[in-house]
């Protein structure tokens, strides 16, 4: 069933707090009556709801239908727009929202309000401008969603477009998502899909761009965006200009638990990741881009740990897994980086033209392979006196002491032994019970606590001791309690 959705209005009426609206299509609802409180007085005009709602109301669409937009959702308020399933469920596949490019050229919503809320909807075909995000601010965009503070939960977000009539917008863009606009800005994105969104602006995220704030993506899926033009970066999520706490705390800009699979771009395929931005227990995997960084683009100031970054390409340049450079050191820890392909200097990592202290912990760098030299990693520097990588506890070869490029790194209990995946040819990097890698790790305080790619704990309850690498291994087999 289709509806066309006006214009929003302007409602004089003010309206009490915690109120439910409700949205149905004009078949079941012929006559709506004001003031939509209930199913039987529902709205078909979601825009005029949003903009009847304020503080702590809620707006329940219901599912089944596909709504063509004619004009962005601004939600300014505290509210909660939100899909409404079989007994209330969210129900995103049956939500749909259609942004109804190229008749009209809008964006879905616009959040601004930190407690404002969207949830469970299928947001497509819309489009937007750094020069039309709805708050008299230029420079952001957004092909779906604009998102200056609040929360997007249980949404899928495909096929949306971002572009800027003013080249000049260079930091505009998030073909899917754009969440920041200045360093007070905050909020996440949680259990979404991102997928198959396009950006037509320089420098700016396929599928999600971060532009200032502190923001958190997690449990989300980011695949097959793209970033297609010379000079894009972050076919699936750029995080830039981040401001904020140091390495080894909590960044501005967190992606933990996401799945960033098949994206393109040129630089940093699947993230691209500027100062003081985070990556955490993620998959990266099947990201191509032209130059550095098939899966990651790291700019310094960055921690990339438990993620297992494999499958991933550059095709005429360096770095297939990661590609790091800057004055900032970036820390890599816990992570499992194999089987990727980069047409230059470093399979696995390139630390390209840096002029710092790269660390690297508990990693394996293990059978990716590179068109140039140094399958598995390779370091080149801009001042050889500020610029070194140490390797603490990392399986890789050739062996780090050995390695030509040895002048320009250090490495502590190097394995330089097969790590013994379970399985290279089916992607099962976990550990066979005769890894080398098995509690060969060095512990650190933020395993207290902290789990593994698996889910697992980070250090094991038998040992003690932590393994190197993206997973930990667990021996199979019944464990007996006695009393």
């Amino acid at each position: 069933m289709l509806i066309w959705l006006g214009l929003a209005m302007t409602l004089a009426t003010p309206w009490a707090a915690a109120t439910n609206y409700y949205v149905v299509t004009s078949s079941q609802q012929p006559s709506p009556t004001p003031p939509w409180t209930n199913w039987g007085w529902a709205h078909t005009n979601l825009i005029e709801v949003v903009a009847a709602a304020r503080d702590n109301d809620t707006v329940y669409v219901t599912n089944n239908t596909k709504y063509y937009l004619t004009n962005q959702i601004p939600v300014k308020y505290a509210v909660t727009v939100r899909s409404w399933g079989p007994g209330g469920i969210l129900d995103p596949t049956n939500t749909i929202l259609d942004g109804n490019y190229p008749t009209t050229t809008n964006r879905h919503f616009t959040l601004s309000n930190y407690w404002a809320t969207l949830a469970g909807f299928t947001l497509s075909n819309g489009w937007g401008s750094a020069n039309t995000n709805g708050l008299g601010n230029t420079g952001s965009s957004g092909g779906s969603i604009s998102l200056y503070y609040g929360t997007v939960t249980n949404c899928i977000i495909t096929r949306n477009y971002a572009i800027s009539a003013d080249p000049s917008y260079n930091q505009a863009g998030g073909g899917g998502i754009f969440m920041g606009m200045d360093s007070a800005k905050s909020g996440s994105v949680w259990n979404c899909t991102i997928s198959r969104n396009i950006i037509g602006l320089k420098n700016c995220g396929g599928g999600i761009l971060v532009n200032n704030g502190s923001w958190r993506i997690v449990n989300c899926t980011i695949s097959g965006n793209t970033a297609p033009d010379v000079g894009y970066e972050g076919g699936g999520i750029l995080m830039n200009s981040a401001s904020g706490p140091g390495p080894g705390g909590v960044g501005v800009a967190v992606v933990s638990n996401c799945w960033v699979v098949s994206n393109r771009g040129d630089y940093g395929a699947g993230i691209k990741m500027s100062y003081n931005a985070e990556c955490h227990n993620s998959f990266l995997m099947g990201n191509t881009s032209k130059y550095q960084g098939g899966a990651i683009r790291a700019a310094g100031n960055n921690v990339i740990r438990n993620c297992l970054i494999a499958n991933n390409a550059t095709t005429s340049s360096d770095g297939g897994g990661i590609s790091a450079s800057g004055g900032n050191p970036t820390i890599i820890q816990n992570c499992t980086i194999a089987s990727n392909y980069c047409s230059g200097n470093g399979g696995g990592v390139n630390f390209a033209n840096y002029d710092g202290f790269p660390k690297v912990e508990n990693t394996i760098i293990w059978g990716n392979s590179a068109g140039g030299i140094n399958s598995n990693w390779y370091m080149a520097r801009t001042n050889p006196a500020n610029a070194w990588a140490t390797f603490t506890n990392c399986c890789t070869s050739p062996d780090i002491y050995s390695n030509s490029t040895a002048v320009f790194a250090s490495g502590t209990n190097t394995i330089t032994n097969d790590p013994r995946f379970v399985s290279i040819a089916i992607a099962d990097f976990r550990l066979q019970s005769s890894s080398p890698c098995i509690n060969a790790g060095v512990n650190r305080t933020w395993m207290d606590g902290a789990l593994d790619l698996e889910g697992n704990r980070r250090i094991d309850q038998f040992n003690g001791q932590v393994d190197i690498g993206a997973y930990e291994y667990l021996p199979a087999g019944t464990l007996f309690v006695i009393h």
